[in-house]
């Protein structure tokens, strides 16, 4: 999977975590898919840090071969919004490879 970053007014550390983190992460989202797709899958991953008050915005795009899908969640720590946008992501793969089945 080719995992893209795209921030704004984030900070050097912030971002270093993030990357580190999301590594962690993907495993998540590897499970729900083929083998095949995980390889084409793109992942992109847009942080912004608000400029007045203490909190993240962080957003995940999924593109898959036949489906793309896209989660966000606003928090007040980096970690806290990409664990909330991966598991609205992970809802929405898993209802989608329900539908698939059936």
């Amino acid at each position: 999977m080719q995992i893209q970053f795209f921030y704004k007014q984030v900070s050097e550390k912030d971002k270093k975590f993030l990357e580190n983190y999301i590594g962690e992460k993907t495993d998540r989202i590897k499970t729900l898919i083929s083998e095949k797709d995980f390889e084409v899958a793109r992942l992109e991953v847009r942080a912004e840090k608000f400029a007045k008050k203490e909190a993240f915005k962080l957003e995940l795009s999924l593109a898959l071969p036949e489906r793309n899908f896209i989660s966000s969640e606003d928090d007040h720590t980096i970690a806290e919004a990409l664990d909330l946008a991966l598991d609205k992501l992970v809802i929405q793969l898993r209802k989608y490879h329900e539908k698939l089945n059936d």
